[in-house]
């Protein structure tokens, strides 16, 4: 994108968040707007810089600190006054051009993967208001699928970015475990967060990598002969059938790149879902422990409940979860067999109604599962994935598909992401 296109979208996305009647509004996607830090003359100088992002409005999710503004974590418990210091992923995209001051909404302390949970309401999905955006990254990916950002950063926990993503319509990343600094960002559970670039398109996605990391996508991987996998049985072959339908187009699309199409299993499923739960569960009372004790009614009902589960793991159980999660870690590949990329689906259903907690298609009995089943094992492998929208015709929601790559191969599933190209509307 040309400096003069990059300011007049950036200026045009000024002028709808301005709107207070604008959808993002009504979708309550947006917690905050500082427009001292995103006004014309902002947008100029930054554009200035020359680089992909400069001139470009970033949103950011209100669990990552951004100077000036307040982390609130979408919960009454959270504090109204301006932070000092940009967490250091935003700092890096000031130092690209980009422009940040658009704080979005998150499911109370992200601790959520549904979206409906904040002291704010509901944020609602773009494309059905009664459906759910997902969560706990809502607002950010509400946010991009409703049209008035291109770019945003979200996290991603145990399908954090992918999941909203996925229901929302649009790419989202989970970049191999540490590989982005997390310093200013609000912990949920610190062996397992981490920072999700997320965009409108594949080119947007990547140029957030870029900005974040200084690591150019090795677009040679378009042509390469990679070796695919899909994962099948058990919870991975009981889809929606529009669910179903997203997985065979990006299939029958990378067969047509040339990649060599397998199929295999993840025998490891179930276990990662069981240390995940003792982990994240564990790591989150932590966090919390204060204010659950002597605040608990300024949380919301539900994540106060989970907090008080939570606080029933021992610590014998998550000291053995912790090192078994480690040991996967360490044997990650293994997981691939000669595959170099895992496909498989980021949700088994589109976007399900707002609130909904049961009841859900595919056979899967609760919002954790319809949510998080397919991404939480590549959170506990600590491996990147990333969330392919797909929109075929005459369907009245976007599903997700996920590739998943080996550790530190990121540019391997952006490059992949790019060469699929726009898949929406696909017949």
């Amino acid at each position: 994108m040309d400096r003069n296109s990059q300011l007049t979208a950036s200026r045009r996305t000024l002028e709808s968040l301005q709107d207070r009647r604008s959808g993002a509004r009504r979708i309550n996607a947006i917690v905050d707007v500082d427009e001292s830090q995103i006004d014309e003359a902002q947008i100029e100088t930054a554009a200035r810089r020359g680089s992909s992002l400069a001139g470009r409005i970033v949103a950011i999710k209100d669990m990552i600190d951004v100077a000036g503004m307040p982390t609130r974590c979408g919960s009454d418990l959270g504090s109204d006054t301006p932070q000092t210091e940009d967490a250091e992923v935003v700092a890096s995209l000031r130092r690209a051009g980009a422009i940040v001051g658009v704080k979005t909404a998150t499911h109370e302390f992200a601790y959520g993967p549904t979206g409906d949970v904040t002291n704010r309401g509901p944020v609602l999905n773009p494309h059905d208001k009664t459906r759910m955006s997902g969560g706990s990254s809502a607002g950010s990916a509400a946010l991009l699928g409703e049209g008035s950002v291109e770019l945003a950063l979200g996290t991603d926990t145990g399908g954090s970015g992918r999941t909203p993503a996925a229901f929302c319509g649009v790419y989202g990343l989970r970049p191999t475990s540490n590989s982005l600094s997390v310093d200013g960002v609000f912990p949920l559970a610190k062996s397992l967060d981490t920072v999700s670039p997320m965009a409108r398109d594949a080119v947007g996605l990547s140029d957030l990598w870029a900005a974040l990391t200084g690591e150019a996508i090795d677009v040679t991987v378009r042509s390469a002969d990679l070796t695919i996998a899909e994962l099948e049985g058990g919870q991975w072959s009981s889809l929606q059938s529009e669910v179903a339908e997203a997985v065979v187009t990006v299939r029958a699309r990378l067969s047509e790149l040339g990649h060599r199409l397998t199929r295999s299993e993840l025998p490891e499923t179930a276990q990662t879902i069981e240390l995940y739960n003792l982990v994240q569960g564990a790591e989150a009372a932590a966090v919390h422990s204060e204010n659950t004790a002597d605040r608990p009614q300024l949380f919301q009902p539900e994540v106060r409940s989970r907090l008080e589960s939570a606080r029933e793991i021992a610590g014998w159980q998550y000291v053995n979860a912790l090192e078994a999660l480690i040991s996967l870690r360490e044997h990650s590949d293994d997981v691939f067999g000669d595959a170099d990329i895992l496909l498989c689906a980021t949700s088994p259903v589109t976007a399900p109604l707002v609130g909904a907690r049961s009841g859900f298609a595919a056979g899967r009995t609760s919002a954790r599962e319809v949510a998080l089943h397919h991404t939480i094992p590549f959170s506990v492998l600590g491996l990147p994935a990333v969330n392919i929208p797909v929109w075929s015709a005459g369907r009245p929601l976007p599903a997700g598909v996920q590739l998943v790559a080996r550790a530190g191969a990121e540019s391997h599933l952006l490059a992949l992401a790019q060469a699929l190209g726009d898949l929406r509307h696909v017949s």
